[in-house]
């Protein structure tokens, strides 16, 4: 049996139960007074689309969501916010009760792995996984519940095709392994490493190789191989970082695994973003190229110490097995590491670990030095704690979060951004230019994206109109004209140009970009807006042809029908094609504010005021404090020679900040005066 060597020696299974949740529990009691992060929270939680989609779209091949296949979630997410909404007490509850419920079941797996014989073992092996830092942030962070719930599925199949094994190869058991796996598959695409630990879990039991050891595995590889396919077709829209090449990601794939060993053995200086290392010059650090001879090193002493030893081989391998698949020999983000996809995989080494402090702790030659063995085991597990509980208190929220990224590395740009962005949700305008200026400048390799958002704050906010210019300008400055921000880029600064009256070079971005993206629907509504209030540019035919363009390629495209409709009553006298654009919008957005009164406004030049006193009315109806609504209806009874109400809705429309002509008003109050005499 492969337990025979395991001392049987250790606390009862209640005891260590108990133990593991209460000490787990209060190593995460911060995360109950954290918000959200803007990392993926606000798109997972708040505006996620796929909440309000039907189920047979969020289990589709194609329900992809942030560069991840994960219906599952997505549907837990759902439900959570039915209970929750925007309370983040209630996402990370869950996240925490997960992690607890994770933390038994790898008690479970490793004491029924070892046959039920030691308690000490998966004692530790699970209060490691509880409280080590590294796996905050697979809990902290609301967006990462598929961590969790993939875990939990995950741990489940493994205890199942355990117990397949010692329960005489009862096939009800690997059926349970196998809906169990489906069901993290669906949680999380990492889930595909499961069927490699059942031949590891194979091995320790020194299980003789055969026809059914081999054939009652296929399916499992079978939907390893299909979900890892849609994983990578997922993943495929995320940012590749640029040494993709297969002799860089060699390098870059071994020195990913040698962060992982360090932060399990020393968890300090822990970061929400681990970015690919690099010179000044942009080349590899030396380090990096080492990488695999560290790796080598380290394999082979392990082999020389171990190879006799199957329960710390198995642990090494459990953890090369699980994290093989994030390492960077597939270049994928922008991070050379990510603290959850340590989640399961240091599970083997925690187990290695477990088994070496018990072996040490019964060995007879320690019966001496067996309380300081003990002790200094506690000092591990209260500083391992108080690393993770002063981490989740990092989490608490944006600022937080990214400040610490900051302070663990002032030289990458997505930190300060992240920061700019948050200030920037939270109207703190000036604070957000800041912190995009200091991506800028901290990071000279800054992308296009921080120029992008820092020139819209000038633009729209600040109304810096040079400023917005000029950071537009550096975004078309960046290398691929088809990229997505070159896109933005030139959209924005055409309308940068159209606000400051530079009409000719507005018409030149936009052409140019129409040029470069003929479907770029956007880009033929703004031109339109060139040529419609261009000045001395203006060309009405060539804004009602981009008009009809934009239209054409979106049928629901409210501001294209509303300046087309203000384009046929403002500059070409038809009316009724005017009318016929503002009914439009009030079916596409009913009870839109600018097409009721762009829709008085023609019927008033149209000579219809009745119809005109009809749609101010539907305004004033939803707003008395509108000025210049009152103020298009007194000119419409003034057409009518009601100069009593025109004169009533002109105090109105002053009433409500309307600044009007005292000539006009005068010469209603004559007009009133002269009709009184008369009649």
């Amino acid at each position: 049996m492969a337990t025979k060597n395991i001392p049987k020696k250790g606390i009862s299974v209640k005891t260590a139960l108990i133990a593991i949740i209460a000490v787990t529990f209060i190593a995460f009691l911060p995360t109950f007074n954290n918000g959200y992060v803007l990392w993926d929270d606000p798109e997972y939680i708040f505006h996620n689309p796929l909440m309000t989609a039907p189920l047979k779209v969020i289990f589709s091949s194609s329900g992809y969501y942030l560069s991840n296949y994960h219906p599952l979630t997505i549907l837990a997410l759902t439900i959570e916010h039915k209970f929750f909404g925007v309370d983040m007490l209630g996402y990370h509850a869950i996240s925490l009760l997960l992690h607890l419920a994770n933390s038994v079941l790898v008690f479970f797996f490793i004491y029924y792995l070892l046959g039920k014989k030691n308690v000490m073992i998966p004692f530790i092996t699970a209060m490691l996984f509880g409280i080590h830092p590294m796996h905050v942030e697979s809990v902290a962070w609301a967006s990462e519940l598929k961590d969790v719930l993939y875990t939990f599925f995950f741990l489940a199949s493994l205890i199942c095709y355990v117990l397949y094994m010692q329960n005489g190869k009862h096939l009800k058991y690997l059926g349970y392994a196998m809906a169990l796996y489906v069901v993290s598959l669906f949680a999380k695409g990492q889930a595909v490493t499961l069927p490699l630990n059942f031949l590891l879990i194979d091995f320790l039991f020194k299980r003789k190789i055969s026809v059914k050891m081999i054939t009652e595995k296929i399916p499992f590889f079978i939907l390893s191989f299909v979900f890892g396919v849609i994983a990578l077709k997922a993943q495929g829209s995320a940012i590749v970082y640029n040494y993709s090449d297969i002799f860089h990601t060699f390098f870059w794939g071994f020195y990913a695994l040698c962060l992982y060993i360090e932060k399990f053995i020393m968890p300090f200086n822990l970061s929400g973003l681990y970015p690919y290392p690099s010179t000044p010059e942009k080349s590899i650090p030396i380090i990096v190229h080492i990488a695999p001879f560290i790796i080598a090193i380290l394999a082979l002493a392990c082999y020389r110490l171990f190879r006799r030893d199957k329960f710390v081989i198995f642990g090494l391998l459990f953890f090369i097995a699980n994290i093989f698949t994030v390492l960077k020999f597939i270049p994928v983000a922008d991070a050379i590491i990510a603290e959850r996809y340590s989640y399961i995989p240091y599970i083997g080494l925690f187990f290695a670990v477990a088994y070496g402090f018990n072996k040490l702790l019964n060995n007879p030659l320690n019966a001496s030095r067996k309380k300081i063995i003990q002790y200094a085991g506690m000092v591990v597990l209260v500083a391992l704690s108080s690393l993770t509980w002063a981490r989740t208190m990092v989490w608490k929220d944006s600022y937080s979060f990214w400040g610490d990224a900051i302070e663990k590395d002032s030289g990458y740009w997505r930190a300060y951004y992240c920061i700019g962005e948050e200030y920037y949700n939270k109207g703190d305008y000036p604070s957000a230019v800041k912190y995009f200026t200091g991506a800028i400048q901290n990071d000279k390799y800054c992308p296009p994206i921080v120029f992008l958002w820092r020139g819209t704050v000038y633009l729209e906010k600040m109304h810096n109109i040079d400023a917005a210019i000029a950071d537009f300008k550096k975004v078309l400055g960046f290398g691929n004209k088809r990229d997505e921000s070159q896109l933005e880029g030139r959209l924005d600064l055409g309308l940068a140009y159209y606000r400051k009256g530079m009409y000719k070079e507005a018409l030149d971005i936009y052409t140019e970009l129409i040029n470069m993206a003929p479907g770029e629907t956007v880009a033929y509504f703004q031109r339109g807006l060139v040529y419609q209030y261009g000045g001395s540019s203006s060309q009405p035919q060539s804004a009602l042809a981009d008009y009809n363009k934009a239209i054409e390629m979106n049928p629901g495209y409210v501001d294209a029908y509303l300046n087309r409709g203000s384009l046929f009553v403002d500059r070409m006298g038809k009316y009724d094609l005017g009318i016929a654009d503002f009914n439009r919008v009030l079916e596409l957005d009913q009870g839109n504010a600018d097409a009721l009164m762009d829709r008085g406004i023609a019927y008033y030049k149209e000579g219809n005021y009745q119809q005109a006193l009809d749609s101010y009315n539907q305004l004033t109806a939803k707003a008395t404090n509108n000025g210049k609504v009152y103020f298009l209806e007194a000119l419409v009874y003034a057409a009518e020679k009601d100069y009593n109400k025109a004169l009533q809705c002109a105090g109105q429309a002053q009433n409500a900040g309307a600044s009007l002509d005292k000539g006009l008003i005068s010469d209603w109050e004559s007009k009133s005066n002269s009709n009184r005499r008369e009649n």
